[in-house]
């Protein structure tokens, strides 16, 4: 299939979109339904935006991305997972640098 650039940012913002719900549903099962959305959003709002330039840069690499041309027919599904991905991973190294800034 071919994709436009739209319908793969739209992927990838989808595959943000799924990290964010896990992360709630986690929280929420923490705190027994009483889950603070707006409050949650307010504190990953730059981990979201973060993570939405990741995409935006896979968009406009996807061509030099030889992983990504050897998929050909599963690059909607890479922009899901880069999406998700990027959200996990930044989510991992900003939690683990504010340890090491908490420690000094």
């Amino acid at each position: 299939m071919n994709y436009s650039p739209l319908i793969l940012f739209g992927l990838g913002l989808f595959g943000i979109v799924i990290h964010n719900l896990v992360k709630l549903n986690e929280i929420n099962i923490k705190q027994n339904g009483n889950i603070r959305i707006l409050e949650y959003l307010k504190l990953e709002r730059f981990t979201i935006i973060l993570s939405i330039c990741v995409v935006l840069v896979a968009l406009l690499v996807k061509d030099e991305i030889m992983q990504i041309k050897q998929l050909s027919t599963w690059v909607g599904v890479s922009f899901v997972s880069i999406g998700y991905m990027a959200q996990s991973i930044i989510v991992s190294i900003m939690g683990k640098g504010q340890k090491i800034l908490d420690n000094e």
